[in-house]
């Protein structure tokens, strides 16, 4: 290990010794839920990084729009973390991050981003925010059987097609558009016909989209 590295390291453990628990401070008031804000981490995560003389640059790497996918369209981007100690010393591309992120007009890059700056903080730091890991979900708690709501949030739902991957491709793409549980609800029961489907033609495919249902139930929980 080079010095720069040594030192950077122990400011990191440091900072993950000096965080401890962030509670759950704000709640959606669309999804009446509770999460972890992103002001709470820059408030006791980033200025126990900075006690410990660290900082850190996120920059774009890629960004490429997808018009069609989920409500209003959505980003695909991929964020690079340079990481710098105040001695000087730097670890360049110490992280790098892909994520998919709502089309919100003037908000989106920098939502994004700061999205980006949660997800760094809490896998770089270790931050428990006292929630459930996805693993420890329940398929049922996603109440899949609930009746569907009026103007269910799927513009175009998932058609039959005999390629199960691309319908697939279609559930992974809604998901980091669902705003609250009650969208994933919705989502899920407008288009049994597709889940169905996925299931009978692939079912390490149907498996890959329930998890992901489960991790993004945590996601807006946290």
């Amino acid at each position: 290990m080079s010095e720069s590295r040594g030192k950077i390291i122990k400011a990191i453990i440091k900072t993950r010794q000096d965080v401890g628990t962030l509670g759950k401070g704000a709640v959606n008031p669309h999804g009446n839920y509770k999460y972890v804000s992103i002001d709470r981490y820059y408030e006791v995560v980033s200025n126990a990084a900075s006690k410990n003389g660290l900082t850190w640059i996120i920059r774009e790497s890629n960004l490429t729009l997808q018009p069609t996918a989920g409500r209003t369209g959505m980003i695909e981007a991929t964020y690079v973390v340079d990481l710098y100690h105040e001695s000087g010393e730097a670890m360049l591309e110490f992280s790098r991050l892909s994520i998919l992120h709502p089309v919100q007009g003037a908000q989106t890059v920098g939502s994004a981003m700061s999205y980006v700056d949660k997800i760094f903080m809490r896998q770089a730091f270790s931050v428990a925010t006292g929630e459930e890991d996805a693993d420890a979900t329940n398929p049922a708690d996603l109440d899949i059987t609930t009746a569907p709501k009026a103007n269910p949030v799927p513009k175009e739902p998932p058609k039959p097609s005999t390629d199960a991957s691309k319908v697939e491709e279609i559930f992974q793409a809604f998901l980091p558009g669902a705003k609250t549980e009650e969208d994933l609800k919705n989502f899920w029961t407008e288009n049994t016909d597709a889940l169905d489907q996925i299931k009978k033609a692939d079912p390490d495919a149907y498996k890959r989209v329930v998890d992901a249902f489960k991790i993004r139930k945590q996601q807006l929980k946290g």
